[in-house]
């Protein structure tokens, strides 16, 4: 839902609102009594400029209700934003948490990585990402040449098995961790 969709509902709401408490409390005469309705009801017909800022505000509030209800029957797009791909006998949409699990897989593959998690996002044209990596390392190794390996290996798992454009992949070292040396006893 837009912008002005959102500002349509609440502009409605509160104006809906507005007019159910009047006409609640009218209802129970606690406001409004029966002799200010009827005498409303005449002044309402004997005044021309009353009925057309009336037929104004009905007309206004019809055409934002047949928006609301065209914009709450519309078909929702998918809930997982994928890749689309064209190909000659159709459209193949490639979700984005496949991307990330192709990335994480491919990057497992790299030794000297610990732990790591990946985040993918679309391009504007939706037929290209770009992957986020956050990693630990095991400190053995140099952190810029595993980084670089990480990169390439990624990019072109992703791109050869998915077929997907892989723009750019950052790398985020988040922490190393040092092996596990047993200590050696002297007895």
């Amino acid at each position: 839902m837009g912008l002005l969709d959102r500002l349509l509902l609440f502009l409605f709401s509160i104006g809906f609102a507005a007019l159910a408490v009047v006409g609640f409390l009218a209802g129970l005469e606690i406001l409004i009594g029966p002799r200010e309705v009827i005498s409303g009801i005449r002044e309402f017909y004997q005044d021309p400029g009353l009925r057309w800022a009336v037929a104004g505000v009905s007309l206004f509030a019809l055409v934002i209700s047949v928006r609301l209800l065209a914009v709450g029957l519309m078909k929702k797009r998918a809930l997982d934003p994928g890749v689309d791909r064209e190909t000659e006998i159709g459209h193949i949409r490639i979700s984005l948490k496949t991307i990330e699990s192709l990335a994480v897989r491919a990057a497992r593959k790299v030794r000297g990585i610990r732990d790591l998690t990946a985040r993918v996002r679309h391009n504007g044209d939706h037929s290209s990402v770009g992957i986020g990596m956050k990693i630990i390392v095991d400190g053995e190794r140099p952190i810029q040449e595993l980084s670089e390996q990480l990169q390439l290996t990624v990019k072109e798992q992703v791109e050869k098995i998915a077929g997907v454009g892989v723009d750019q992949v950052s790398v985020y070292v988040a922490q190393t961790i040092q092996p596990d040396k047993s200590r050696v006893r002297v007895e």
